[in-house]
């Protein structure tokens, strides 16, 4: 929930140039004044808790070029006091210890102003702080809800042209008082910057994460077809040294080029293919192909040379198995 500017008096009475007044009385209070530049009333809580966030606020103002100030009747005008620190007294409420102008002085000995009316941000129903600019409170004779809403209404009509284009590009709402605007529009700000920060620091993470993935899937990926390609070479060593070995146990011709392609190919798409060709007969008997295991009678076959004769005795093992 966004702050609202409250100026109301809590009926706190002015009666002597005391060098500290009760800026907001301790405990709950129903309070009728201005929020928002309009007419409303409110429940207060005031406790210990709300003295950081004052006396933070005071501190602020005091570092800038234009001092803080209470002033008379909620107006533009001379300064009725200058406040100095905040502090909290138990069972009284935050205290403010104050500077008395010379126009403060005449107006609170000479009795033409008899109460404080307080200026500050409420939140959830706790007061929050200062406002950023302006009075931080006034002198008052009438603390009625009536004269301070006239006082209001007016400010608020004087300044409203001021706070137009903040209203307009969406930084504060179209009712917001001209008191509270400056205030929102910093937040809204501040929380788009945020925001934007935030999402840019997502995208980059997003970003680095994506990097790390594709890093790691294409290490995954040389990996895999390094190890195809070693795979590969293995097999074609592996075709390569059955059939030297098939050569030299005179399975294969050594002269047989297209036999040893054969040969190979079979080995390479299916290792039991060494299985068969280790089968074959080391030697041609009268010209014929014999298989290992077969009597002489059993093994004869039409006579054929080269290739074909390899094919016809890989083509009978396969049958027999």
């Amino acid at each position: 929930m966004a702050s609202e500017l409250i100026t109301a008096s809590f009926e706190t009475g002015i009666d002597s140039l005391s060098e500290s007044i009760v800026y907001l009385p301790e405990g709950q209070h129903e309070i009728s004044g201005t929020v928002n530049g309009k007419a409303a009333k409110r429940t207060v809580t005031i406790d210990d808790r709300i003295l950081a966030s004052f006396a933070d606020d005071l501190q602020s103002r005091q570092s800038r070029n234009v001092r803080p100030f209470a002033g008379f009747d909620h107006k533009a005008g001379p300064a009725s006091f200058i406040p100095k620190e905040f502090r909290y007294e138990r069972g009284v409420g935050l205290m403010l210890d104050v500077e008395w102008t010379q126009a403060g002085k005449n107006a609170v000995e000479g009795k033409d102003y008899s109460y404080f009316s307080p200026a500050f941000l409420l939140r959830n129903g706790r007061p929050s702080g200062l406002p950023k600019h302006g009075e931080i409170g006034s002198l008052v004779n009438e603390p009625a809800f009536e004269a301070m809403e006239k006082i209001a209404a007016s400010h608020n009509n004087n300044n409203m042209e001021n706070i137009q284009p903040l209203i307009d590009i969406g930084l504060v709402p179209a009712d917001t008082a001209p008191e509270l605007a400056i205030e929102l529009a910093q937040a809204a700000l501040a929380k788009l910057k945020a925001d934007a920060a935030e999402n840019v620091q997502a995208a980059a993470n997003h970003t680095a994460e994506l990097e790390t993935v594709t890093a790691a899937r294409d290490a995954l990926t040389n990996e895999v077809e390094t190890l195809k390609a070693s795979l590969a070479k293995v097999d074609d060593e592996a075709a390569d040294k059955a059939v030297a070995e098939a050569v030299l146990a005179g399975r294969i011709p050594a002269q047989d080029e297209k036999a040893k392609a054969f040969w190979k190919s079979q080995i390479k798409a299916d290792k039991s293919a060494i299985e068969i060709l280790n089968a074959i007969a080391t030697k041609p008997i009268n010209g014929e192909v014999v298989l290992a295991g077969k009597t002489e009678g059993e093994a004869k076959e039409t006579e054929l040379v080269g290739i074909a004769k390899v094919e016809a005795a890989f083509k009978a093992q396969k049958e027999s198995h």
